[in-house]
Order: C-alpha cells, then sequence, then structure tokens
C-alpha cells in the first residue's frame, strides 16, 4: 500500500476544500485509514498535526485574501470556517502578531513584502514524489 500518495491525495483535498468543513474522520475516510493510523502518518509525513496544517492554511488564504481583495474581514472569517470575526481575529494575532484590519492596512500595496509567517508548500514537506 502507497502510503505517500495517501497523505498526497488528503493534501490536495485540503487544498481544495479550505473553505469548507475538514475534520480528521472525512480526511481518513477519503483514504480508507483508521483516524489513529492516518494522523500518525499525516504527522510524520508532513511534520505537523492535521488540526495545525488546516488552520495554517486556511490563515495564509486569509492572508492573501486581506491584502489582494477589499473583502470585508468577516465574510473571510467566515469563509475559512471560523465562527466569528472575532475568533478569526484571535487566532490571526497569535499568528501574525497585529489584527487582520491593521495587517491589512500595513500590506496593502506592499505585495511585493508580504511574508507569510507558515510556509508549508508541498516542495518543502518530506514526502518522496
Amino acid at each position: 500500500m502507497n502510503y505517500c500518495s495517501k497523505v498526497k491525495d488528503s493534501l490536495n483535498y485540503i487544498e481544495k476544500n479550505l473553505d469548507n468543513k475538514i475534520t480528521l474522520d472525512i480526511l481518513a475516510n477519503k483514504v480508507h485509514l483508521s483516524k489513529y493510523y492516518y494522523h500518525r502518518l499525516f504527522c510524520k509525513m508532513v511534520g505537523v498535526s492535521v488540526n495545525k496544517y488546516v488552520n495554517q492554511r486556511r490563515m495564509e488564504k486569509a492572508v492573501e485574501e486581506l491584502i489582494f481583495t477589499n473583502q470585508p474581514i468577516m465574510d473571510i472569517a467566515l469563509k475559512y470556517q471560523y465562527s466569528s470575526q472575532e475568533a478569526f481575529s484571535r487566532a490571526f494575532r497569535r499568528c501574525y502578531s497585529v489584527t487582520p484590519g491593521k495587517y491589512r492596512r500595513m500590506y496593502a500595496g506592499c505585495h511585493s513584502n508580504v511574508s507569510n509567517t507558515f510556509v508549508y508548500s508541498k516542495q518543502n514537506m518530506n514526502i518522496a514524489a
């Protein structure tokens, strides 16, 4: 059984569904593994837990939308599965040490200076091709 391809498949699923509900149950079922085994495999291959990875990818996409669109912060928060703008702002502040509104004001128009705190691209993961 090729477990590497199963994790890659789940990473592709995550990328396509960042604005939908994603749970460990859903991902494990998609690749036909138990939750326990899938989570261990994912952590070993990606380097972080499933929830942390999903949250980080959502935050990265939210940052892109903050900078490159004029969408209201509330809409971005709801799109990426945060229950409220307050919950989104707390999570955002933990990651970037500023509020989403301040981040937008700081980096709007300065697209070349933007650097994400989290960089978990597929090239950086220890997953064999």
